[in-house]
């Protein structure tokens, strides 16, 4: 059982997040959590739930959610009751909190004793604890009285581990990790001075002096303070030229680090993105990634690139993040992130991906290096380190090839639509819809509450056909449109007459058009395709049917529907006998091939299913003859 405050608040048993409830009993786990051995009065427990207002049932909803708590957790971890509150007694768990405080002390003991590359490994597994900003989920009264607290222990780390990097002579990875932070927290003379020393020791004085009167002014506008002694004494040795990197070790100079007995394999920083604080489902599927994520028993090598693919919206890149971070102590030299295609969806070159990838990882890239160049560098750090790098919505087996190494103990997670069957070792996991119950969460998770009928809510996740990036958007409008109810909405998307795409657009996160451009995307042949079978208004389809649609033969028909079905654009619900196959239409993406659409932009985009061309300047992609007697319609 692992207990998670330091992000999202959760709870998971073998990497499977057990339903908590709402937001009140998360916040009654959390502060359980933090009070540790001392346990909550229950006076306390009201405050971090209601704050100054608690209901006059208030101790019967403490026991239920209790109760609750109980149930979700297990014999793990036990609520203990006391004379006027609760205890949490977490022996059979593992809690971040707790494993967060335990790696940081360590480190500061190690830090003491002169263990410098040790310590800056303990204190950077300690910042490894956190998914995020501690206490997502939680109440508003819990998250005033503790959060700041937290926040001030894990920059206190990062200063600490900042220390120790400098005193390795790493000062362009405290310039990268320190920089955001200090203007996050600009009255934090510690980080500022930390800061000041890495730019000088990187040979930046003038941006140092910079830091320090941009601090000086803040502080005085603020504050009406001037800088303190700390700030002080690092800008004067910085002006005399005496700044040093190593900060005094105990013992005296023979325990000195020397530069050249530290390895010059530098720690890159943790670059993924903030994890789903309402992620759901997937439990088989986050299992299975963790465990092929593993580095290999020996520890020579990895087993081999780890692919997750699916249609457009399916969650890949969500899941690949989560199991990330479930996964991240495995891989000290860093866990990075990087996309691969730009703002309008077109595949960046790897020259590109590379140099991000070499800036992750704390090297300087001359923009005038070569794409041979950049790609060799990377490979050749990449052998050296144990890193996890997830390239995202990767384009082509071509990009990715250029970029995985043949060996190493560095692991990849690559995500896309295509299935990149040629990777060495390759292992592949193809998403499809989520699970009933799985789309039940989900929209209930979102909705808080909102979702009335648990039928007329089946109803619209089935209409979702489970695509989890519709079901946001449904439950994104349930939320916006108080008035609207489940059946109301389902109603709506079941019309063909409806503006299909309007409804799966809320804000920045727009279904319709993504999946419509993924078809887009598809070789002229098999565009032309999908576009008439989708008008058969029939999920299954035969290869037979198929290729008296498409009024061609019957073995190129099946070539041509394993391309869709490499483009996920098709399913395979079963075998027809004689060897063939039962082809399966996602409900979703025939809705949006065929429906008028009122507003007319349903009509448009599909028009441009037909129209689409390739790039400018860009050879079109190899693709099967247009199908005989298609129209545009």
């Amino acid at each position: 059982m692992e207990l998670r405050i330091l992000g999202p608040i959760e709870a998971l048993n073998d990497g499977r997040a057990r339903s908590l409830g709402g937001m009140r009993p998360r916040t009654l786990l959390a502060a359980l959590v933090i009070a540790g051995e001392r346990g909550l009065a229950e006076h306390e427990i009201h405050q971090v739930l209601w704050g100054t207002a608690p209901p006059a049932t208030v101790r019967a909803q403490v026991h239920t959610y209790i109760s609750r708590l109980r149930k979700a957790l297990g014999d793990a971890v036990e609520l203990v009751r006391l004379p006027n509150g609760y205890e949490l007694m977490s022996s059979g768990a593992t809690v971040d909190y707790l494993e967060f405080g335990s790696l940081a002390a360590r480190g500061r003991d190690v830090f003491a004793a002169g263990g410098m590359a040790q310590a800056a490994n303990l204190f950077t597994a300690a910042l490894g604890q956190w998914r995020g900003p501690a206490l997502i989920g939680a109440t508003e009264f819990l998250e005033a009285s503790e959060a700041p607290r937290l926040e001030e222990l894990r920059m206190s780390v990062m200063e600490e581990k900042a220390a120790a990097d400098l005193a390795l002579g790493r000062a362009r990875r405290v310039v990268e990790e320190l920089a955001p932070c200090v203007a996050q927290f600009p009255f934090r003379e510690g980080l500022r001075s930390l800061l000041m020393t890495a730019l000088s020791h990187c040979g930046r004085q003038a941006e140092a002096i910079t830091v320090y009167h941009e601090g000086r002014s803040v502080l005085a506008e603020h504050l009406g303070v001037d800088p303190g002694d700390e700030l002080n004494s690092t800008f004067q040795s910085l002006l005399a030229g005496t700044l040093i990197a190593r900060p005094p070790l105990p013992g005296g100079a023979d325990n000195a680090v020397r530069p050249e007995a530290v390895s010059s394999r530098e720690e890159a920083y943790t670059a993924l993105p903030a994890d789903l604080v309402d992620f759901t489902g997937r439990h088989a599927e986050l299992r299975r990634l963790r465990e092929w994520l593993k580095p290999a028993p020996d520890g020579t090598s990895c087993a081999g690139p780890v692919v997750v693919t699916g249609l457009a919206g399916s969650g890949k890149t969500v899941l690949a993040v989560r199991a990330a971070y479930g996964i991240a102590p495995a891989y000290p030299d860093g866990r990075l992130f990087v996309r691969c295609r730009d703002a309008s969806g077109y595949r960046r070159p790897p020259a590109d991906i590379a140099g991000d990838l070499l800036r992750g990882l704390g090297e300087q890239v001359d923009p005038t290096a070569g794409s041979e160049e950049r790609v060799w560098r990377l490979q050749a750090r990449l052998t050296q380190s144990r890193c996890l790098v997830v390239l995202d919505d990767a384009a082509d087996e071509a990009q990715v090839h250029a970029l995985v190494p043949g060996s190493g103990q560095t692991q990849f997670l690559i995500t896309g639509r295509p299935r990149f069957a040629t990777l060495p070792r390759v292992r592949v996991m193809a998403l499809g819809g989520l699970q009933p119950r799985e789309a039940m969460d989900l929209l209930d998770g979102i909705t808080t509450g909102v979702v009335g009928s648990k039928g007329d809510a089946g109803r619209l996740v089935r209409l979702c056909d489970g695509h989890p990036a519709a079901i946001r958007a449904v439950a994104a409008q349930l939320i916006a449109k108080p008035h609207w109810t489940p059946a109301h909405l389902a109603d709506r998307l079941a019309d063909p007459c409806r503006d299909t795409l309007g409804l799966l657009r809320v804000g920045e996160l727009d279904v319709g058009a993504t999946l419509l451009r993924s078809a887009a995307e598809l070789p002229e042949g098999p565009r032309r395709a999908l576009q008439r079978l989708a008008l058969l208004q029939a999920r299954r389809i035969t290869v037979r049917v198929a290729a008296a649609t498409l009024e061609l033969p019957v073995s190129q028909t099946e070539d041509l529907l394993e391309l869709l079905v490499d483009a996920h654009m098709l399913g395979v619900a079963g075998s027809a006998g004689e060897g063939g196959f039962v082809f399966e239409l996602p409900g979703l993406l025939m809705c949006l091939l065929t429906a008028d659409g009122v507003y007319g932009g349903a009509r448009h985009l599909r028009t441009e299913v037909i129209r689409w061309q390739p790039e400018p300047n860009r050879a079109p992609r190899p693709g099967l003859p247009a199908v005989a007697g298609s129209r545009c319609v």
